[in-house]
């Protein structure tokens, strides 16, 4: 395994005043590093690699005055804070990832335990979108955006309300589904 690297004073410095170049070599000597850390949260080489990007393009993105602040003024060791950006980012990740996985099968509890035939799921998955389609537009927007993934935060962001409230509506709106599958299903 290749040692670990540690980042020049000089490099920091060359980041700092806006060489994005000095960056972009960390990330070449770090990216074996980085992409285990995210690796051994996510297991997938894909989210290990989208991870680590995304924490150096925040580092890119951060403006001159932030970066001199909080590397030459705070002296905050740039390898510690990309250790932990990548970290706390697989974490947030596979977080989100479970979350999905509960929200599909939370769903799939109201849905028939056995569908025999491709008539009966098409049945099923019809009588599933008629009854999104009693909610009102805002409920479907909601329930879709979770369904497609999306965390409460990430609704919230979109919809321009807090993450509090998207919970709540997501939680109103769930509840409505389940009255409606009953009523209409059974």
């Amino acid at each position: 395994m290749k040692p670990s690297f540690d980042i020049s004073t000089t490099a920091i410095q060359q980041f700092c005043k806006g060489d994005n170049q000095a960056l972009s070599q960390l990330y070449k000597e770090g990216l074996p590093q980085f992409y285990l850390i995210a690796y051994r949260y996510t297991k997938s080489q894909q989210e290990a690699e989208d991870i680590v990007a995304d924490c150096f393009e925040k580092l890119f993105c951060m403006p001159l005055q932030k970066r001199h602040q909080k590397f030459i003024e705070e002296q905050i060791n740039l390898k510690a804070l990309l250790l932990v950006m990548i970290k706390n980012k697989s974490i947030d990740v596979v977080k989100t990832k479970n979350n999905r996985g509960r929200i599909v099968e939370g769903i799939k509890l109201f849905l028939p335990i056995a569908v025999f035939n491709g008539a009966k799921q098409s049945l099923t998955d019809e009588n599933f979108k008629s009854i999104l389609n009693c909610l009102p537009e805002r409920e479907k927007i909601i329930i879709t955006l979770s369904m497609e993934g999306y965390t409460n935060k990430e609704v919230a962001d979109q919809l321009g309300i807090s993450e509090k409230t998207a919970a709540n509506q997501l939680a109103i709106i769930r509840k409505k589904i389940k009255e409606l599958w009953k009523t209409f299903m059974e």
